[in-house]
């Protein structure tokens, strides 16, 4: 937590939900925040997921670290259990839309013009050294990324 009370990472005990990166701290979203055009990345996560919480240890430095120099915006979507145990439909419907059936899983989406441009995945733990290279392959529009 912050000085300022503000959640600087969420917990397995996070109620389920979409929360964006935002001003330093996470906040609940909903499924409408991946609507613009831009460059996101979208952590889905499970909180009885013992492997997401390693990756916490990746994941929230990356997003502090990277966030203050990107215009990416930073998203994670929470369930208990994948599909079958989440309360909230935005991160049920997410999931599903995604196709993500192994967590952690991290995908990287380029949207312009309303349409996606470009969509990576990385299913299980990932390295921060791998986020930034897809940070980097995204930005410079090439066609495949060779995880690290």
């Amino acid at each position: 937590m912050a000085s300022s009370g503000a959640p600087r990472r969420l917990e397995p005990s996070s109620p389920h939900g979409v929360y964006v990166w935002r001003g330093g701290r996470w906040a609940a979203a909903g499924k409408g925040e991946l609507d613009g055009d831009g460059l996101y990345f979208i952590y889905f996560s499970n909180s009885e997921c013992g492997a997401c919480r390693v990756f916490d240890e990746v994941w929230y430095p990356f997003v502090e670290m990277v966030s203050g120099r990107s215009a990416a915006r930073f998203l994670v979507v929470l369930c208990g259990w994948f599909t079958r145990d989440c309360s909230s439909e935005d991160a049920k419907s997410l999931f599903k839309e995604f196709d993500v059936h192994v967590s952690p899983t991290v995908v990287v989406m380029k949207r312009s013009n309303g349409r996606v441009e470009k969509l990576l995945k990385y299913e299980g733990l990932t390295s921060a050294l791998t986020l930034a290279f897809a940070y980097a392959n995204v930005l410079a529009g090439a066609r495949e990324a060779q995880p690290g």
